[in-house]
Parts: C-alpha cells; structure tokens; sequence
C-alpha cells in the first residue's frame, strides 16, 4: 500500500514541481508592463498644466490630446493597446530603429486638433506633450533621448 503511495505523490508531485519552475523561468524573462491609464495621465497633465493655458483648454480636450499623441505613438511602433494591436505591431516591424520627432507629433496634433475644431495652439500642444513625456518618465517607459548627432548616424546606418 506504502509503495501504490509514493509512486502516486512522485507522479503528482514531480509534473507540478516542474511546471511551477518553468513558469518562474518564463516570468523572470519576461519584461514589465506598465500600463498607461488615461485617467491618471489627464488629472496629471490638467493638474500641472499652466495657468495661462489651463484657462484656454479644458479637461476635455486635454484627455483628446492625450489620445492622440498615444496614437501617433502606436502608428510609430513606440506603444500598443494591450497585447493584441494590430496597428502598433505593424509598425514595429516595418521600422527598423523607432523614433518619434516632437515638432512630427506637433504638427500632426495641431492638424488633428483644427479636424476637431479644437481651439487649441501649438503652445498647448506642446505644454500638453511634454507634461504627458514627463508622465511617461514617472512611470518609467521613456527610454534615452536620442540627440540630432545621434540621429543622424541611425539615419546614415539605414542606407
């Protein structure tokens, strides 16, 4: 009877013993994900914003800026809704070395914003887009600036 017990606990004990290492393993490979919550970042940037320009836009259009600067992120590679974004993962594999210009994602909200008709200007837009990267950095999901030097030997490399 002794012997029918043993067996039984190594053929449950040892399978299960297994897979918990190899999730472990896994998990201790995988990277962090940090999730942006639109909430937060808008009671953030709206809370930090300043007053000249808190008086032109509201909260509304604060959280529609948030939106789209996270979307012209995901059209560039740099971000994804969750696991499965078909656009994000698009553009991370058709972009070689993924960079984002801030006077691109200024131009492209400001036309975006007029669409909207948005009473919005360049001057909100950018005190808007720097308070969201100084949300990303808190949160810890900006990586190393690249400088004009920098990015001009990444373009040469492309050729």
């Amino acid at each position: 009877m002794w012997v029918y017990i043993v067996i039984a606990s190594v053929l449950v004990l040892v399978p299960a013993w297994l897979t918990v290492v190899l999730v472990s393993a896994r998990l201790r490979n995988t990277p962090e994900q940090i999730v942006f919550d639109i909430d937060k970042a808008t009671d953030y940037v709206a809370d930090n914003l300043p007053d000249e320009v808190t008086r032109k836009i509201s909260y509304i259009d604060v959280e529609t800026l948030i939106k789209l600067e996270l979307t012209y992120l995901r059209q560039r590679g740099i971000a994804s809704y969750g696991s499965v974004d078909f656009l994000a993962e698009k553009a991370s594999k058709t972009i070689d070395t993924v960079l984002a210009h801030e006077d691109e994602l200024v131009d492209q909200l400001l036309r975006q914003a007029h669409e909207k008709n948005l009473d919005i200007d360049a001057l909100d837009i950018v005190c808007v887009t720097n308070l969201v990267n100084e949300y990303l950095g808190k949160l810890g999901v900006v990586g190393e600036e690249v400088s004009e030097f920098s990015f001009g030997e990444i373009e040469g490399s492309e050729s």
